[in-house]
């Protein structure tokens, strides 16, 4: 059953589940779901999110649109955020981990095998300006020490539910857990 299925009248908070790759495909499925729910008189999502990762552009794209929803919006970690979905993950006013929720970012990483060198020049200017792009978001949104600033250039950076919270990267601990009988969406 699919978000768009709603009546007119669902009730003013819908919870959804989301878990896979950030690309193209799942984005879209976003889109849809939120646009869906947005028009059938719910005031707030709460969406549980289990992610990898995935493509850099995709998940600045879900940052930008979860930031800009006319709607409340809470995201859950009660697993694993990764990569680019703890960019993503970001763009929600609420932000909730699971105690024995982890998150992790890093650099982009490329792999670009039988480059010539005017293609490797081409793929160290477009990470360069995608590391950018993130960095100024984890800026944004994180209190992180010069030290833990200088390891994100040559490692990942994993951070616990606890950890996540001194850092600002989710607000509180907290689980997904929608009242009884509430109808659980998958996006």
């Amino acid at each position: 059953m699919s978000l768009t299925s709603l009546s007119p009248a669902t009730a003013s908070n819908l919870y959804a589940v989301f878990s896979g790759e950030i690309n193209q495909d799942s984005t879209k499925r976003f889109f849809r779901a939120v646009s869906a729910a947005t028009t059938k008189n719910v005031r707030h999502i709460h969406i549980l999110m289990e992610s990898y990762g995935g493509f850099v552009g995709d998940g600045i794209c879900l940052y930008n649109f979860f930031k800009s929803l006319p709607v409340e919006l809470t995201l859950y970690n009660v697993g694993a955020v990764q990569s680019i979905a703890t960019i993503a993950f970001l763009g929600a006013k609420w932000r909730k981990a699971s105690a024995r929720a982890a998150f992790m970012i890093h650099r982009t990483l490329v792999s670009p095998q039988l480059a010539n060198s005017a293609k490797l020049h081409a793929v160290a200017k477009s990470i360069t300006i995608d590391d950018e792009r993130t960095e100024s978001i984890l800026r944004e949104h994180l209190k992180l020490s010069k030290e833990e600033w200088d390891a994100l250039n040559y490692t990942d950076l994993h951070f616990s539910g606890e950890e996540a919270v001194n850092i600002g990267l989710v607000q509180e601990i907290g689980e997904f857990s929608p009242p009884a009988g509430s109808q659980i969406w998958d996006i």
